[in-house]
């Protein structure tokens, strides 16, 4: 009976890995195949790196750059924010805070897609539509909440008496977070760096809506490109396109890891 479930538990392992696994692997075939061997439907790539080429020119190219450019400046102000506002949450007792805490929670429960119509003409209204600032700003919006999370469980669980001792010792408040606190949150600081990351360049319904041409990102042209009129679906150019979109995910989840369980330790909640 234990010979049999063994082997249910290593099929049911083996079709859960196919399931997941081949959609990725198809995506890379397709990336490196000419478009008749895409239609032949042959599950064998022809290594041809044309298809790599043409995405990293023109406008293609364009939108790599306003997705880097838009996911490492999210990054940066999401940190630069949220790590001193998680501070203060951690260290101090305020009227409202548990609540204001929940609000930002609720914020982030929030789906994106029922905010567009609103964030389309408020944005326009304003001018910043179509502008690399008000794509940053829509996604530093829904980036607070779980930055401001994420930093307030790792700092909860650093007592508070490394703070008063090193204030006795004489350290201002920039010596103490430069020397001493900052160096004991890189965990968090690495965490709260790539779910950033991660949503905002994986971000697409925002950068459609918001963007048009002097601003739009690699996923918002994706999006357009399967439909574009004229030319069909591209699969050549678009499984190109996401390969590309999914090497820095990958890159940025080897990196973190280790600190992505401690990233769900909820000291606070």
């Amino acid at each position: 009976m234990n010979y049999v479930s063994k082997i249910s538990k290593i099929i049911l392992l083996i079709v859960a890995i196919f399931v997941f696994t081949f959609p990725l692997y198809y995506m890379i075939v397709v990336s490196l195949s000419t478009k008749s061997t895409i239609e032949s439907g042959s599950l064998l790539p022809d290594l041809y790196f044309g298809n790599f080429i043409s995405v990293t020119e023109g406008m293609w190219a364009e939108t790599i750059v306003h997705s880097l450019i838009i996911t490492v400046l999210s990054v940066i102000f999401t940190l630069l924010i949220t790590f001193p506002a998680a501070y203060v949450f951690s260290r101090y007792h305020f009227m409202a805070d548990k609540h204001l805490f929940f609000w930002f929670l609720t914020n982030r429960m929030c789906p994106p897609v029922a905010l567009l119509l609103p964030y389309l003409i408020i944005w326009r209204s304003i001018g910043i539509w179509d502008t690399i600032p008000g794509i940053v700003f829509a996604y530093f919006i829904f980036n607070i909440p779980i930055g401001v999370w994420l930093f307030t469980s790792f700092m909860a669980n650093i007592p508070k008496e490394i703070d008063e001792q090193a204030f006795i010792d004489g350290f201002s408040l920039w010596q103490y977070f430069r020397k001493i606190f900052i160096p004991a949150s890189m965990p968090a600081i690495g965490v709260v760096s790539f779910f950033t990351w991660f949503f905002t360049w994986s971000e697409m319904f925002f950068a459609s809506v918001l963007t048009s041409f002097n601003s739009k990102t690699l996923n918002a042209l994706l999006f357009v490109t399967l439909g574009r009129v004229g030319y069909g679906v591209q699969y050549d150019l678009a499984s190109a396109a996401g390969v590309i979109t999914i090497i820095p995910g990958l890159l940025l989840l080897y990196w973190a890891r280790t600190y992505l369980a401690k990233g769900f330790t909820f000291g606070r909640v």
